[in-house]
């Protein structure tokens, strides 16, 4: 029986390192990955755009998004791991804890926002919301550290 992870994805690539971290993972264990990205809506509404703009907004990011996922997504599918993906709106955090439980995610795997610890705790970052309120298990993946 595979074990179900929910992968969110962001559209600056901060993810790679939890993307690596998930394949290295299917090397050792049966995965299903779905693939995550939530739009935040609220960074447009509140910026008093017309209704039009705020669509063109929106698709210019899904189709953003969906290029950056299909790009994850042939990694895995190289890798031989089933994958889907999904696209949502909202406040991410919440978006991302309620579809993992709506689907079943036996874990999240997540990337650190990259912030420092004061920065996260200050911000409310969407990895903290999801460290600490969803109810399944969740794996921090630290960004990858190179080399001087």
């Amino acid at each position: 029986m595979a074990t179900k992870i929910l992968l969110p994805v962001d559209g600056l690539r901060n993810s790679v390192s939890a993307e690596d971290y998930t394949l290295e993972l299917s090397q050792k264990m049966p995965l299903e990955v779905t693939l995550l990205n939530v739009f935040k809506d609220k960074s447009i509404k509140d910026h008093g755009l017309n209704a039009s703009l705020q669509e063109s907004i929106r698709e210019s990011h899904k189709e953003f998004i969906e290029k950056i996922l299909s790009e994850v997504e042939e990694k895995f599918k190289k890798a031989n791991v089933p994958v889907e993906k999904a696209i949502l709106s909202g406040d991410p955090g919440q978006i991302i804890c309620r579809y993992a439980k709506e689907k079943g995610s036996d874990m999240i795997v997540i990337a650190a926002s990259g912030f420092s610890e004061f920065q996260d705790w200050f911000m409310g970052s969407v990895t903290n919301y999801v460290l600490y309120r969803c109810s399944c298990p969740v794996i921090l993946v630290k960004p990858y550290q190179q080399s001087k």
